[in-house]
């Protein structure tokens, strides 16, 4: 076998072993591929080129070199423009939708529930292009059946359970022979 000079990550390896495990044993491992990571020859290849001139989309003046007088008039504008108008100005209509929020929940909240529009045993309630959330709305009343989309993931998984509770009819668009089903039931 040909023998070779250990390198230096083998001698720290050596260093390493014990009788033992330690958590704390992974850290210089974690440690080598981050550097491989960062110091990778791809990445390195490629830096950002330092600007010549300063061009008005610095956040700050670290880099500023006197360019001319029309220049800086421009940027010392634009920062007054955007921190002394436009910052607060849209401060001042989040908070005005904040509070125009819950002072319009709050009314509605207060509004008495009326009964005679629930629907009634027997009856038939039709809402077109309803979302998950309007169906959990709609039945918080009561059990209603539903006719709809089959949908996969965790809807699907909903879906298939409410159909133990209440016969709900659930078909796939996409299928023809599904949706003569559906309108055969």
């Amino acid at each position: 076998i040909i023998e070779r000079d250990e390198t230096p990550m083998e001698k720290e390896i050596a260093g390493l072993h014990r009788m033992e495990f330690r958590f704390s044993d992974i850290f210089y491992f974690c440690r080598k591929g981050f550097e491989a990571i960062v110091e990778d020859e791809v990445t390195q290849r490629f830096s950002s080129e330092e600007l010549v001139s300063w061009n008005l989309l610095t956040r700050t003046n670290v880099n500023f070199h006197y360019v001319s007088l029309r220049l800086t008039v421009v940027w010392v504008i634009g920062v007054i423009v955007r921190y002394c108008f436009l910052l607060p100005l849209r401060f001042t209509l989040a908070a005005i939708g904040i509070t125009s929020m819950i002072v319009g929940t709050t009314v509605v909240g207060q509004l008495p529930n009326g009964r005679e529009n629930k629907p009634q045993k027997g009856g038939i309630c039709v809402a077109n292009h309803t979302s998950p959330i309007d169906a959990i709305i709609l039945t918080n009343d009561g059990c209603y059946a539903m006719v709809g989309q089959v949908h996969g993931g965790l809807m699907g998984v909903i879906q298939r359970a409410t159909v133990k509770a209440c016969p709900h009819v659930w078909f796939e668009r996409s299928e023809i022979k599904d949706r003569h089903l559906v309108t055969k039931r």
